[in-house]
C-alpha cells in the first residue's frame, strides 16, 4: 500500500487543514446529497515546496483564497518525492465522479508526470501544469506559465554597475529558468566590459530544495557581488548568508515576492502574480468558458514586475559610492522598464 500525506480542506465549513491519509484505493466520489454536481479541485504542490514563502505559497494562497470565494472542496497534496506525486496523479486519474473536477500539478518539476501515457480523461476531469509551456498535451490537459525575461532583463540592467553579478540557478536546462537567466545576463552585459556568471546548485530538480548548497555557494563570491537567485526553496540559504554578512558589500535580489524583509541587502524583488493568474484561470474553468491549452503572461500583461525596495537606504548599512542617493534604485526602475518591456516583446515573438 502506498501512502501520501493528504490535506484535505472543504473550505465554507472547516477552517484549518485536516491532515489525513490516503491510501492507493480511495473511495468513489458520490453524488451530493443535494442532488447539484460540485466542482473539486485537487493540488498537488511542488516537492518539499510548501512553506517557501514564494513561488509555491502563492500557488497555494491563491488556489486556496478562490476555493474559499466559490465554497470549493479542495485537497492539497504535498508529495516527498515524485513517486507520491505520481501516485497522486494516478489516483486521480482511476477516481469514479459525476462532479467536474481538476488536478492541479504546482510546479515545473511535476511535468515528467505527463511524459508518460495517461489514461483518457473524462468529460468531467481536468489537469492543469504550472509552469510549463507544453501545448501539445492530451485533451483536457492545460499548461501556465509566467513569462520571466523582460522582469529579469530589468533587474539585470539595474544591477549593471554593480562591479561582478552571478546568477544562482537550481539546475541547468530548466524551461521556466532558462529564459531568467538569459535576460539577467543580457541586461547585466548592457553596462560595457560587464559578464554575468552562472552558479549551477545541483545537474536536476533537487537544486529547487538545496539551501546548504546555496549557502555554500555564497562564501565563493566575490563580497561585493550583486546575486541574482533562480534556485526555488534554496534561496532561503542565500538570504540567509547575507543575513549574517550584513557587513559585506553583496547585494541579493528578492526572487518571487518582496524578499525586502529577509535581508537589508536586498534592493528590489522579481515579483510573480501567479497566484492572481491562477484565480482568473479558475474562474473560467468553473464558469465552463473556453480555455486555451496553454495561457502565458508577463511584463505586459501586469503579471511579473519588478519591485523596488523603499527602505533599502535607510536599513542597508554598508553601500557603495554609485547607489548613494535614496532614490537611485527606483530610478533605475524608471530609466529602464520601457527598454526591458521591448526585450520581452522581441524575445518571445522570436521563439514562436
Amino acid at each position: 500500500m502506498r501512502e501520501t500525506i493528504r490535506h484535505i480542506l472543504h473550505l465554507g465549513t472547516m477552517a484549518a487543514f485536516v491532515l489525513s491519509w490516503s491510501s492507493c484505493s480511495e473511495e468513489d466520489a458520490l453524488p451530493a446529497a443535494d442532488g447539484e454536481l460540485h466542482p473539486t479541485i485537487t493540488l498537488v504542490t511542488s516537492i518539499g515546496g510548501m512553506g517557501d514563502n514564494g513561488y509555491n505559497d502563492l500557488i497555494l494562497g491563491g488556489v486556496m483564497d478562490f476555493a474559499q470565494r466559490q465554497n470549493i472542496a479542495l485537497s492539497v497534496v504535498s508529495p516527498r518525492n515524485i513517486d507520491e506525486a505520481r501516485a497522486a496523479l494516478d489516483d486521480y486519474c482511476a477516481a469514479n465522479t459525476i462532479d467536474r473536477s481538476l488536478l492541479i500539478l504546482g510546479a515545473s518539476e511535476l511535468e515528467v508526470l505527463l511524459q508518460d501515457s495517461l489514461p483518457p480523461l473524462t468529460d468531467t476531469q481536468s489537469i492543469l501544469l504550472c509552469e510549463s509551456e507544453k501545448e501539445n498535451l492530451p485533451a483536457r490537459v492545460h499548461t501556465v506559465s509566467l513569462r520571466r525575461y523582460g522582469a529579469a532583463y530589468l533587474c539585470g540592467r539595474m544591477a549593471g554597475e554593480c562591479p561582478e553579478a552571478c546568477v544562482v540557478a537550481a539546475c541547468p536546462d530548466d524551461p521556466t529558468l532558462q529564459p531568467a537567466i538569459e535576460g539577467f545576463i543580457q541586461g547585466y552585459a548592457q553596462a560595457e566590459g560587464k559578464a554575468a556568471t552562472v552558479t549551477y546548485l545541483a545537474d536536476d530538480i533537487t537544486g529547487f530544495n538545496a539551501p546548504e548548497k546555496a549557502y555554500a555557494a555564497m562564501t565563493r563570491l566575490s563580497w561585493d557581488a550583486f546575486v541574482f537567485p533562480l534556485a526555488g526553496g534554496s534561496a532561503s540559504g542565500i538570504y540567509k548568508y547575507v543575513r549574517e554578512e550584513m557587513f559585506s558589500g553583496m547585494l541579493v535580489a528578492g526572487m518571487d515576492v518582496d524578499c525586502s524583509a529577509y535581508s537589508t541587502r536586498t534592493p528590489f524583488s522579481l515579483t510573480l502574480d501567479i497566484d492572481r493568474l491562477l484565480y482568473r484561470w479558475l474562474d473560467d474553468w468553473t464558469q465552463g468558458r473556453d480555455i486555451a491549452p496553454h495561457t502565458e503572461y508577463g511584463m505586459a500583461e501586469g503579471y511579473v514586475n519588478v519591485t523596488v525596495n523603499p527602505d533599502f537606504f535607510d536599513l542597508c548599512i554598508v553601500w557603495e559610492d554609485y547607489y548613494d542617493q535614496p532614490d537611485y534604485w527606483q530610478n533605475a526602475y524608471d530609466t529602464y522598464y520601457p527598454e526591458a518591456l521591448e526585450k520581452e516583446k522581441s524575445f518571445y515573438e522570436n521563439e514562436q
